[in-house]
């Protein structure tokens, strides 16, 4: 590993660090992706200044900054989806003022219903936890004071909620999977496949319906206001392709 204690995790500095690495012939080529990915979701993100960077690679790994209160780490696995995990360390509990917005920065949240920074907020009781994980898609917050007892995990679902189930919004969601679940295939063919049902159906549903979607070993619901009882429809995906239950609108 390589470590650059005297610099901070800012464009400038992660440059310079990637120059250094391929001036010096490094074949690590995760790890130089990750760092480009680490150099975009740090640019602008009001934390940077005051933390460390960890990216790791193929076998290597470059730290650069020493701050040991806040620390990004930006990893990846064998299909190529980047991680990031944010790791903030306190000597004092853990309580609803510690867990602020600008923790968040860069981050889409999965969640349209609830976001991943409400859902934090609200999971801490009044007497404090000494560790709070909070899992978002690819994108992992700690708060800690490093004591093992009281500690709490939460976990975010997929869902995404529209006033009213167009083909513009599923477009929209469409992208946002392109981009977030990239290796999610099937969810991804499962919105294709509303979509071209919405374009090409008189009276595909417009409000008052969810759709549940199981593919890629995941669950997201897209939802549209009213009353969810009245029709839901599940969206299957296989080595067949894409089945939907009950086949028709109801």
């Amino acid at each position: 590993s390589r470590c650059y204690k005297d610099l901070v995790p800012d464009t400038a500095e992660i440059m310079y660090v990637m120059h250094e690495l391929k001036e010096k012939k490094c074949t690590d080529s995760t790890l130089l992706s990750n760092l480009d990915f680490a150099e975009c979701f740090l640019r602008e993100h009001p934390l940077h200044r005051f933390s460390m960077l960890l990216v790791k690679g193929n076998g290597l790994c470059v730290e650069i900054g020493n701050s040991q209160s806040i620390v990004f780490t930006v990893s990846s696995d064998s299909q190529h989806n980047t991680y990031v995990n944010l790791n903030i360390y306190s000597y004092n509990k853990v309580c609803r003022e510690t867990i602020v917005e600008s923790h968040f920065f860069g981050h889409s949240c999965q969640d349209e219903i609830q976001s991943c920074f409400i859902q934090a907020r609200e999971a801490v009781p009044e007497s404090g936890l000494n560790r709070l994980t909070i899992k978002c898609n690819r994108f992992t917050i700690i708060y800690t004071n490093n004591k093992i007892s009281q500690h709490k995990t939460l976990e975010t679902k997929c869902q995404f909620k529209l006033q009213t189930i167009t083909v513009e919004g599923l477009l929209e969601r469409k992208i946002w999977l392109q981009k977030e679940k990239a290796t999610s295939h099937g969810l991804i063919a499962c919105v294709d496949h509303l979509i071209k049902l919405y374009l090409t159906t008189s009276d595909a549903p417009k409000t008052e319906c969810r759709f549940i979607l199981h593919a890629d070993k995941e669950v997201i619901r897209i939802v549209s206001l009213g009353n969810l009882q009245n029709r839901e429809y599940v969206l299957l995906y296989d080595d067949a392709g894409v089945s939907m239950f009950p086949p028709t609108w109801q």
